[in-house]
C-alpha cells in the first residue's frame, strides 16, 4: 500500500496599492514579526491603540500585515543597519581599507564645525565637518563630513557638546595626521 503526502505551501498574499484598504483598531492590538506559527506568537514590536488607522498589506493565515504612519521623535531612533559594528578609532586606523564602508554607533564629543580646506584630504573642499573627539573615553580626533540635511542640527551644537553619531568610515586614516573621516548620517544630543 502506498501513501501519498500532500503538501500545501501558504503564502503571503500581498494586496495591490488599490486593493489594500485601511482598518482601525477595535481594540489594542500587539504588532508582531510575523503571523503566530501554531499558537506561538512571534514578539510583539509595537502596540496599536484603539482608534489606530492601519493600511492592510498582505493576509497570511487570518493575519494581516499592516503598515502604520506616525511620528516619533528623531533622537530616539537609530540608523537600523546589520554592518552595525563595534570599532574603535584605533581599529580603524590600524585597517583603514578593512573599515571603509562600515557603519559605526559612537559617543562622541563635538568640538566645532568646520569648513574643509585643501589640507584635510578625505574630504572635499568647502565640505563642513564636525570636528570631534572620541569615541567614550578614546579622546581621538574624528572629522564627521556632515550632509546638507544635518546641517542646521549640527550648526545649533555647542563646543564640546556630547553627542551619539552613526556614521560610514569614509576614509580610516586621511594625510597627514592620519583621522579617520566619516559620513555622517545622524546625531543626537546626549
Amino acid at each position: 500500500m502506498r501513501t501519498l503526502f500532500i503538501f500545501f505551501l501558504v503564502a503571503a498574499v500581498p494586496l495591490s496599492a488599490q486593493d489594500a484598504p485601511l482598518y482601525t483598531a477595535a481594540k489594542p492590538a500587539a504588532i508582531r514579526t510575523a503571523p503566530a506559527v501554531d499558537t506561538t506568537p512571534s514578539p510583539a514590536v509595537a502596540q496599536l491603540n484603539r482608534g489606530s488607522t492601519v493600511e492592510v498589506l498582505a493576509r497570511d493565515r487570518g493575519w494581516v500585515r499592516v503598515r502604520v504612519e506616525g511620528w516619533v521623535r528623531e533622537s530616539d531612533l537609530t540608523v537600523a543597519d546589520s554592518a552595525l559594528r563595534p570599532l574603535s578609532p584605533a581599529d580603524i586606523r590600524s585597517n583603514p581599507a578593512a573599515a571603509q564602508g562600515k557603519l559605526v554607533q559612537w559617543q562622541v564629543q563635538s568640538v566645532s564645525l568646520q569648513t574643509a580646506d585643501a589640507l584635510r584630504t578625505g574630504l572635499n573642499s568647502g565640505e563642513p565637518y564636525l570636528l570631534a573627539l572620541g569615541p567614550g573615553p578614546e579622546r581621538a580626533l574624528v572629522y564627521l563630513a556632515v550632509p546638507p540635511a544635518l546641517l542646521s542640527s549640527a550648526k545649533n551644537l555647542p563646543a564640546m557638546t556630547d553627542i551619539i553619531v552613526v556614521a560610514r568610515v569614509r576614509n580610516g586614516r586621511s594625510e597627514p595626521a592620519g583621522v579617520p573621516v566619516l559620513d555622517l548620517q545622524s546625531l543626537t544630543r546626549q
